[in-house]
């Protein structure tokens, strides 16, 4: 599972940095290309996320004080 996440937040990193080089080429303007590409961005922080939910939903003893524990 943690490799998982390493290649997810690698594909994040990939992505953004895609996403800034057509920035720094577009002088700043935004395209159709990049808000494809953020929307790329967003689905794989979303998989990032409910990775760490998973992790954390399996790790009971974390001994972290949760709001609604029971």
């Amino acid at each position: 599972m943690a490799n998982d996440k390493m290649l997810l937040f690698a594909k994040k990193i990939q992505l953004e940095s895609r996403w800034n080089e057509m920035f720094l080429e577009n002088e700043g303007k935004v395209t159709i290309e990049m808000s494809a590409l953020g929307d790329e961005i967003k689905k794989v922080i979303r998989s990032i996320l409910k990775a760490q939910e998973a992790e954390a939903y399996k790790n009971s003893k974390d001994l972290e004080i949760h709001l609604y524990a029971g």
